[in-house]
């Protein structure tokens, strides 16, 4: 069983990091300048990475917990995904939801199994 909940955890990470890229990727292919596209596609994913190291991140004692955390969690990775689908990459919007609702499944048992 732990082998499938780091397994889930991997995927997660990577997901997390393919939605940062999106991101950038929706930013760099802006229908605007060229100056606009490389502001956005270094800014939003600086935004993303900024917003999850002071909210979410594990290391964190500050992180939010409870409610404002899905909340959080839901727009973070929400804009994630509304970035895959505006660069009109609808399989990696699929794939990252996919991976997170996986994570969150892997990350609800450890816990109900932590509480036995």
């Amino acid at each position: 069983m732990i082998v499938l909940y780091w397994t889930a955890m991997l995927f997660l990470f990577l997901a997390e990091l393919a939605a940062i890229a999106a991101t950038a990727y929706w930013g760099f292919t802006l229908t605007a300048g060229w100056a606009v596209r490389i502001l956005v596609g270094l800014a939003a994913p600086t935004v993303m990475i900024l917003l999850w190291g002071r909210f979410a991140a594990a290391n964190n004692a500050d992180a939010l917990t409870g409610l404002p955390r899905v909340l959080f969690e839901i727009a973070w990775w929400g804009a994630g995904i509304v970035a895959f689908v505006a660069a009109g990459l609808l399989p990696g919007a699929i794939g990252v939801a996919v991976a997170r609702l996986t994570g969150l499944g892997a990350q609800r048992g450890k816990a109900h199994a932590a509480r036995r």
